[in-house]
């Protein structure tokens, strides 16, 4: 379990983020909702410890926070993709060759990855000329490369067509069915309701709550806040 209690990150010319108490287990999918300049993003930073905060405290497995523990429990796909230079298959090679990540996924299973996003014909292309579809499915591969029990994902699907969506959601299913933990910001509502087990909702910087997926659709609890 990730436990936060009492986070406050002050903002320059802004509110301060505030999470008063959350919690994030292993076996669901949670969506982290809310618009835009919420603090989903600052969030996300926060737990993969590429930012800090000013207050309160972070638990991952009862082994507190600190840069080994994030990177022996938690990967991060984020909003933006970054890449080395030279083609998709130097990417993936140098992740190979220089990752220090025990739990990495093995060629075979990257090689499945790579067939199933359709991605064969694009190894030997250099990334600057992949679309920003086909970047989102490289980092979204490099993501579940990483074989870990808490996945952050930062809008992964806004550049995707609806089929890779589909992919995508599939494979976030199967991350659940492993009892892995799935943590996802989307602006997609409906993308939230189709795939979540639990809601996160953010407004102005604050943690609304957390919710069970159908309190939080059905009773609308979006449009009171």
């Amino acid at each position: 379990m990730i436990y936060l209690k009492n986070i406050k990150k002050n903002i320059k010319y802004q509110n301060p983020l505030e999470v008063d108490e959350l919690t994030f287990e292993k076996g669901k999918i949670y969506s982290v909702l809310g618009h835009n300049g919420s603090g989903k993003s600052t969030l996300f930073k926060i737990l993969y410890n590429i930012v800090d905060f000013d207050e309160g405290s972070i638990d991952i497995e009862g082994k507190g926070f600190s840069q080994e523990v994030v990177y022996q429990y938690m990967s991060y796909n984020p909003q933006k993709s970054y890449f080395l230079t030279g083609t998709l298959r130097d990417n993936f090679d140098y992740l190979y060759k220089y990752s220090k990540n025990s739990d990495l996924l093995g060629k075979t299973e990257l090689e499945l990855l790579i067939k199933e996003f359709n991605l064969e014909h694009r190894l030997d292309t250099n990334i600057k000329k992949l679309s920003g579809g086909e970047q989102a499915k490289a980092q979204f591969i490099r993501t579940l490369l990483m074989n870990k029990e808490y996945i952050l994902l930062d809008e992964p699907m806004a550049s995707m067509d609806f089929k890779t969506i589909e992919l995508v959601e599939e494979k976030l299913r199967e991350l659940k069915s492993m009892n892995r933990s799935v943590i996802l910001i989307t602006h997609d509502f409906v993308q939230g309701n189709r795939v979540s087990d639990e809601i996160v909702f953010m407004e102005n910087l604050k943690l609304i709550g957390k919710y069970k997926k159908d309190e939080f659709f059905k009773n609308k609890l979006f449009l009171s806040m």
